[in-house]
Order: structure tokens, then C-alpha cells, then sequence
């Protein structure tokens, strides 16, 4: 995108640790992440996290509960016995049907569980949850559409404007300095559908100085259901893409 959020900008600067074997699951976990916007670091072993954690900071622990070397459980009571990394949180992947599993993760102290097979939204709100001061319930991308606000067009080099995008709300840029709580009727177009919404602006920012480029974030406050079930499926479909085109091309490079 030619234009980057200043969310996706934070998100980059927070480092996560993704911990297991190259399973399916495990790179699933690591695609998606990158396509959310954060930084992240592999490691197959716990030797090899711990040569990582020694050498970087992160932000989070993602592991699998079976790790060649030792199990994840083993794993995550060394890296609390440290004193430079007893109070990183740590995610454990457990599969979905091990109910027992979850608890005993929660039980020993772990700030959150993902359930194999992954899910793209249980993955960013466990995530958003842990490492985020303000974290949100839905996932949010950047995308490309014509924008027009109260009726009146944004201009934008081949009338496509770079948008953050969830089914809960957009950032728009705009010059137009809509201030908080003001309601303001928001049309758009995702691949072929023409959306047109109420949104309520949660904040703004007007300076080019400032932290992204000039703009407001919207909370869509009407909306019909069947646009936002399309937006919905839009961004779960734009988050999958890559992941399921890079997981073909590891199983065809598999069978090589």
C-alpha cells in the first residue's frame, strides 16, 4: 500500500516470537501475523528461542505445547524462572478439541490460548488482547477504494484512496477537518459492491506532522447487516490469500 497506518506502523515495531515445528499450524500463525502488521520471528526449538530472546526483545510468546527439545510447558517455566523474561507474556497453541489443555496453559500463568486448526479472528484478538493497550475485537487491513464523504468525492490519485478497513468502522484521509461524534454518511466500493454507511468519527488527525497522513477514523453507526457480513468476509478472505497461496507453495516445494 502507498499509504501506511499508523496502527500497522505499531504493530511493526511489536516483536513476536513464534515457537514449533514448521507445521502447517505454525506457519499459518507466522503468515498471518506479517499480514496483520507485526514483526515476527521463527524458531523451531526452545534452543533456538531462547538464542532469540537473548539476542532481541519481543513483545509476545506464541509456542506449541510439543517442541522437539522439550515441551512448551518446560519451555515457558525456564522462561519464567529468568529474571529478564519472567514477565513476557506467553500465547500457547493447543488443538481444539483438548479442553484440558487450555486449562492447565491458564492455570500455570499463560496470557492467552490459540486453538489449532487457526482461525484468523481468534488469532488477532488473542494477539490485540495481549500486546495492545487498546486492543480491538476485529480485524482491520488496508485496502484501496473510491471514497466519497456527505456525498462529496476525495479526490485521490486514480480515485482510489488507501483505507484501513474492519466491518466495525474505516480510516478514511481527508484534508476535512470532521470533528468528534460528528455523523457523517460514508459510500465506498469493495470489488464490485457499492457500500454506503452512517459512521460517527472516533478521532482525527489534520496534521501532516502528525502520526499518518491527515484523516478520520470512523465507527460505522448504521450499516445494513448483509454489507457488513460482506466486509467481513472480504477482509477474512484478503488475510487468507496469502496464507493459502505461500501454504500451497511450501507443500508443492514439499513434494518436490
Amino acid at each position: 500500500m502507498d499509504s501506511i497506518s499508523s496502527s500497522r506502523e505499531k504493530r511493526g515495531h511489536r516483536s513476536i516470537l513464534v515457537v514449533g515445528n514448521k507445521t502447517q499450524s505454525m506457519l499459518s500463525i507466522c503468515l498471518l501475523l506479517r499480514r496483520f502488521g507485526y514483526s515476527v520471528s521463527e524458531a523451531h526449538t526452545a534452543s533456538e528461542a531462547f538464542e532469540i530472546i537473548n539476542a532481541t526483545t519481543q513483545s509476545l510468546v506464541i509456542t506449541d505445547l510439543n517442541l522437539p527439545d522439550m515441551s512448551g510447558m518446560d519451555f515457558f517455566r525456564m522462561l519464567k524462572q529468568a529474571r529478564r523474561t519472567a514477565s513476557k507474556p506467553v500465547v500457547f497453541v493447543v488443538p481444539m478439541s483438548d479442553a484440558a489443555a487450555e486449562r492447565r496453559c491458564y492455570d500455570t500463568g499463560a496470557a492467552g490460548c490459540i486453538t489449532k486448526p487457526i482461525q484468523s479472528e481468534e488469532l488477532y484478538r488473542v494477539v490485540q488482547a495481549v500486546t495492545e493497550p487498546m486492543p480491538r475485537e476485529s480485524i482491520r487491513i488496508d485496502t484501496r477504494s473510491p471514497i466519497s464523504l456527505n456525498n462529496e468525492p476525495i479526490g485521490c490519485p486514480d480515485n482510489s484512496c488507501a483505507i484501513d478497513l474492519s466491518e466495525h468502522g474505516m480510516y478514511v484521509p481527508t484534508y476535512k477537518p470532521y470533528p468528534r461524534n460528528r455523523r457523517i454518511a460514508v459510500s465506498f466500493h469493495i470489488k464490485d459492491r457499492a457500500i454506503s454507511a452512517e459512521g460517527s468519527v472516533v478521532y482525527n488527525y489534520t496534521s501532516v506532522g502528525q502520526q499518518r497522513e491527515p484523516g478520520i477514523g470512523l465507527k460505522f453507526v448504521n450499516i445494513t447487516s448483509q454489507d457488513q457480513e460482506f466486509i467481513r468476509n472480504y477482509i477474512r478472505d484478503e488475510v487468507m490469500q496469502d496464507v493459502k497461496r505461500t501454504l500451497s507453495l511450501e507443500f508443492h516445494d514439499s513434494w518436490r
